[in-house]
Order: C-alpha cells, then sequence, then structure tokens
C-alpha cells in the first residue's frame, strides 16, 4: 500500500516521535499506541507517549503501559514528529497537550473513524477497518519489522475492544483472519484477554450501575432510552468515569430501543454523552450536531450545557434521526 510506504519513509527519516491518542482512552487507543511504540524503538527512534488521562486499571495487563505518560510530562519535549491515533479531532487528545505538544516537522493522523477530521500533515484514515489497530496492524505488516509477543497482545486487545469481542458489524472475515494471526504470534489466551477487559469488575461499579439504572428513562414509544450518572453518585461509590464504560449497552439491549444514551455529569458542569444504536440510527451523525464522533453503532460527545438540558436536545435530535430512518 502506497500511503504505508509513505509512512515508513517518513518515521525513517525523522529520530524523535510523540504518540498521543483521545481523552479517556480505550483498548483500541491504548493498545495501538503501545504496538506502534514498539515498532518506533525497533527501529531504533526516541518514542515517547503522553496521554491526558491514565491508562484505565482493566488495562494494567498490557505490557510496556509503564511508557504512558501524564499529558504535562510532555512540557520540555519537542519531537520532530506527533503521531495521533484513534482521535476523530486534535482536539480530542486534550486541551494542554493539542496546544502545547508540537512537532518541529509533522503531525501523522492514523484513525479509522468515519467522522474523523483530516487534521494531520499525513492523514491515514480507513474507515473500513474495525480499529485502529487493525490499521497499525496492517502497516507493521507491509515492512520487514516482525510483529513481536507484546505488540501482538496489545493489537489483539485493541481489535477485540473495538469489535465489541468480535460480535459487531465491523468484526469482517479478514478481522477474524488478522485476530488469528496475532493470537499464534503473541501465544497468549483470548478468553484470559476477555477477562480482563470485561469481568474484572470492582464491587464499587456494581453499586454504581445500580445507582444508574435506577436513573432509566424512556420516550413514550420507547424507542429512545437513557441513564444518568452525576458527580454526587460517583462520590458517593467511590467511582470514576472510566467505571462508566457499558453502561450504555445495558440499555441499549432493551428490545424497543433504537438511541441508546449515557449521560453523566462533568466536574465543570458540562455533559459527557455515550450512544449506541442497533443499526437503523446512525449515531455517528447523531453525535457529529454536538461536534463528537465515533461509528454508525458507537459514538459520543460532550456538550456544554448541563444534564437536563443536554439530555433534552439530545432526545430531540434523536427523534428526528429516528423519524428519518422510518
Amino acid at each position: 500500500m502506497d500511503t504505508f510506504r509513505a509512512l515508513l519513509t517518513l518515521f525513517e527519516q525523522y529520530q524523535t516521535f510523540a504518540i498521543s491518542t483521545h481523552v479517556n482512552p480505550d483498548g483500541d487507543a491504548i493498545g495501538s499506541e503501545l504496538a506502534l511504540f514498539l515498532f518506533l524503538k525497533k527501529l531504533g527512534k526516541t518514542v515517547r507517549i503522553f496521554n491526558t488521562d491514565l491508562v484505565p486499571k482493566k488495562y494494567q495487563f498490557l505490557p510496556y503501559r509503564d511508557n504512558i505518560e501524564n499529558a504535562k510530562a510532555s512540557t520540555d519535549f519537542r519531537p520532530e514528529i506527533l503521531v495521533v491515533l484513534d482521535a476523530s479531532s486534535r482536539e480530542r487528545i486534550g486541551t494542554f497537550l493539542s496546544k502545547r505538544l508540537i512537532p518541529t516537522h509533522a503531525v501523522v493522523n492514523i484513525d479509522h473513524h468515519i467522522t474523523a477530521e483530516a487534521f494531520g500533515d499525513h492523514n491515514i484514515i480507513i474507515p473500513t477497518a474495525s480499529s485502529t489497530a487493525e490499521i497499525i496492524y496492517k502497516f507493521i505488516k507491509s515492512t520487514q519489522i516482525q510483529i513481536d509477543e507484546a505488540s501482538a497482545l496489545c493489537l489483539y486487545t485493541g481489535l477485540m475492544f473495538d469489535t465489541g469481542c468480535f460480535r459487531y458489524s465491523n468484526a469482517t472475515p479478514e478481522t477474524h483472519r488478522i485476530a488469528a494471526d496475532l493470537i499464534e504470534i503473541g501465544d497468549f489466551e483470548p478468553d484470559e484477554v476477555y477477562r480482563y477487559v470485561y469481568e474484572h469488575v470492582s464491587l464499587e461499579k456494581i453499586h454504581l450501575l445500580g445507582e444508574t439504572l435506577r436513573t432509566l428513562e424512556l420516550t413514550a414509544d420507547g424507542k429512545i432510552a437513557w441513564v444518568l450518572v452525576t458527580q454526587s453518585m460517583l462520590n458517593e461509590t467511590k467511582t470514576t468515569l472510566d467505571d462508566l464504560e457499558g453502561f450504555v449497552n445495558q440499555i441499549q439491549a432493551i428490545e424497543s430501543v433504537d438511541v441508546a444514551i449515557c449521560v453523566c455529569e462533568l466536574p465543570d458542569g458540562t455533559t459527557k454523552i455515550s450512544l449506541r444504536s442497533e443499526g437503523r440510527v446512525d449515531v455517528a451523525a447523531l453525535a457529529a450536531e454536538f461536534n463528537g464522533g465515533g461509528h454508525e453503532r458507537a459514538s459520543g460527545c460532550r456538550i456544554n450545557l448541563p444534564c437536563a438540558a443536554a439530555i433534552k436536545k439530545l432526545v430531540a435530535s434523536a427523534k428526528r434521526h429516528i423519524q428519518n430512518n422510518c
């Protein structure tokens, strides 16, 4: 692939690199970062990873995760190349990093979201890829560098997460072949990776889920459902935003629901939104109305309004999208 050859040529020309990804990083974001980090190290490059948010506890099993640094650590580092992974916009890596982590030569943007902006000097955006991990896999495979066991585990984690354990429609036959190759290379047990990511759940998260489900509301026709998480709920259960992962899927499972919404109050009074759809509604388009993005069936955004006002606007928009798809 010409794009991959050009990317390798670019990487070979420069010595210092920074890697970053979106706020509240998930399995695809972290797995892709670590695999690219290891690839560049094999080329003999100086590489540092800077994220706005810490690695969630569930991903602490990933090798080399201690190389992911806090955003503020980037203050005195001026890389020649900045690689942004899995972020639909430059701002998605966080306010501090988007303004302070400025490369001397170029920004490389690698993403698979259909709503991704071409904000880099070099953009590799492949919406047909299941995940950014799949793109990184294909890129490394196009070179003479072998994928090692550690990289295979990181890439498999990204692939597994962004395909919903291979149950989403983006899990193509090619995706399964890539997963099989990574399992063979990495010599790990897929069920063990699944348990780390999905089954190591704290008691505090279970308490938060219980409190959250008590807030469940639906429109009269049952096609839109939403739950609310407040800062007081997080404080009372001693949980964080990381613990909200998967909550929106609980209400997406309701048989009448076309759009599921998880609404979270942020400390500054604004609202974080997670959206899911069974496929009749493109929630990436819905999120884009609020400067968010993602996939047709799984997206998110942040709205600069209190929760009640945000819910009102979102539900009204979701109703319009449902009507347009009837």
